[in-house]
């Protein structure tokens, strides 16, 4: 079992870390579709008690990459390639609706929030910051859609998308088209062009799904 130390250097309760270890794992292949997930062997590698590696375990089930089995325990299922590319059809038609909303109905503030982003492009292969700032992106846009409706179907996939950003940011060269996606994405709703927000927005989740697609024939 591919799994290191955990160095708790942030305020974030344990069990999150551990999650975050865990999903990294599985998302990059360490941890693979049937192998069990014993909550001693984690607890013992990562140097942290059993209680926040339960917690974690519950928290990957509810992501759908992890189940439990009886007499087995906790068991890794992974994201199948069909099942990516089926999240990420979908992702592009919520997304896509996301920046067209955002672009109509953003404030001054969200723009200034948006351009504050523009400015922070992270070293390549910083997957960590990457991941950040593209989440703080969504949740940007996500509130200026000002649809309750679509940020909660957002929050839904948000555990599984943050998933997918595992595989689809996997190498310094997506990371800097997706970043120059982003910022053609900021451009359009700068200038409250919606239907080219959306277009772009599409665009964008299309090439991340491509990149999954072409990782998971490796």
């Amino acid at each position: 079992m591919a799994l290191s130390p955990i160095e708790i250097t942030d305020l974030r309760p344990i069990r999150d870390l551990v999650y975050e270890s865990l999903r990294s794992a599985i998302m990059k292949g360490h941890l693979e579709a049937g192998e069990r997930l014993v909550e001693s062997e984690i607890a013992e590698r990562l140097q942290v008690s059993r209680t926040p590696v339960r917690e974690a375990l519950r928290m990957l089930e509810k992501d759908g990459i992890a189940v439990s089995v009886p007499r087995r325990g906790t068991v890794v299922v992974g994201l199948k390639l069909e099942d990516a590319i089926e999240i990420y059809s979908i992702l592009s038609v919520l997304e896509g609706l996301v920046a067209k909303l955002a672009a109509e109905h953003i404030t001054l503030a969200e723009v200034q929030q948006l351009k504050q982003l523009k400015a922070k492009k992270p070293s390549l292969g910083d997957f960590a910051e990457y991941a950040r700032i593209f989440a703080e992106f969504n949740n940007i846009l996500n509130r200026a859609s000002r649809s309750t409706r679509l940020m909660q179907l957002m929050a839904t996939y948000a555990s599984l998308l943050s998933c997918l950003r595992y595989v689809s940011l996997d190498t310094p060269e997506r990371q800097s088209a997706a970043w120059d996606e982003h910022i053609t994405i900021i451009e359009a709703i700068e200038k409250r062009d919606g239907l080219l927000a959306e277009e772009r927005a599409k665009q964008h989740v299309q090439n991340a799904m491509e990149a999954c697609a072409a990782r998971g024939k490796r």
